[in-house]
């Protein structure tokens, strides 16, 4: 019963976060689901943040149902939610664990993002391979998926680098085997012209960034210790068809939903979004229940895979 709740409440507040796209509620609520199991104990250094909501939200906080992620997007970027305007960001708790002493993102709008919702003690932007911090200073690493990740190895050499011996590295990652679930890039690459050139742009780079981050299962035991890790901890979740239908959702039509609750007047957009969320929630309920891999396994593999490791 325990666990429902958090995924109930986690279900509705990143829907609350990503109305317009509902499947990313479902896979932010089951990697926060994955995440959530591991060992937060301890000071944590956060690699990869994002705009920091996921970790917010995951640990419990949520911000007033008038705020979501569309109101910080300039349609006219490739990524429309690299932008950022002051005093729009609300949280509604302040939380008091984890200790995020620091939060290391690669991109300044989500740096000044992070800094507004405040769940972590300092903010900074950087390159992950290379991290402003000493050798041997940190005792725990929570690596997120880095956007803007060049070579994800030497990313991970250095995290290692900074970990003191014995420091662990909370990890997402991805299973190679669903590199067919991306709908948008096999019809991209399926045809010609216009129509291919339409899905390139629904995937907007999304399966190049993301299946860096993806191998094996067994090719990801053989990572770990060859990096200097080894393994306390895994858990996977989310089946391939999941992942189907996040990947395509309402991305063709995300743009022109914007644009339309842009022009409704603060009140009535608040409660537009109520009513398409009290439409949305209860079938994304059900859909989590059948196709998260949590409660029924629908297929045989886990597009997700959550680690805790620990250097030696």
């Amino acid at each position: 019963m325990k666990h429902l709740l958090f995924v109930l409440t986690r279900l509705w507040r990143y829907h609350s976060l990503y109305f317009l796209k509902p499947h990313d509620a479902v896979n932010d609520t089951l990697t926060s689901s994955l995440l959530h199991r591991l060992d937060w104990s301890g000071p944590v250094v956060e690699i990869g943040s994002g705009d920091g909501v996921f970790s917010y939200v995951m640990h419990g906080g949520s911000f007033p149902l008038r705020f979501d992620r569309y109101l910080l997007t300039d349609l006219s970027k490739q990524d429309i939610y690299d932008s950022h305007r002051a005093d729009v960001l609300q949280p509604a708790v302040s939380l008091s664990s984890p200790d995020i002493t620091l939060a290391i993102d690669a991109k300044e709008s989500h740096v000044q993002k992070i800094r507004e919702i405040g769940f972590a003690k300092n903010c900074q932007v950087a390159a992950y391979e290379k991290l402003p911090l000493s050798s041997a200073s940190v005792p725990k690493v929570f690596y997120y998926t880095p956007h803007g990740l060049n070579d994800h190895e030497a990313a991970i050499r250095e995290a290692a680098r900074v970990l003191v011996p014995g420091g662990s590295m909370l990890i997402l990652l991805y299973d190679a085997k669903f590199k067919p679930s991306f709908i948008c890039h096999r019809l991209a690459q399926a045809f010609p012209g216009m129509f291919g050139a339409y899905f390139s742009r629904m995937d907007n780079g999304r399966y190049d960034e993301i299946t860096r981050l993806a191998k094996s299962p067994e090719e990801w035991e053989r990572f770990f210790p060859r990096h200097g890790f080894e393994i306390k901890a895994r858990h996977s979740g989310l089946s391939a068809f999941a992942w189907k239908v996040y990947d395509i959702q309402t991305r063709p039509l995300l743009k022109p939903l914007i644009r339309f609750f842009g022009f409704l007047p603060g009140q009535l957009r608040t409660f537009a979004k109520f009513l398409w969320m009290s439409i949305c929630y209860p079938y994304l309920v059900v859909f989590y229940l059948l196709f998260s891999n949590e409660y029924f396994r629908i297929d045989g593999m886990n597009c997700y895979l959550a680690y805790q490791v620990r250097k030696v």
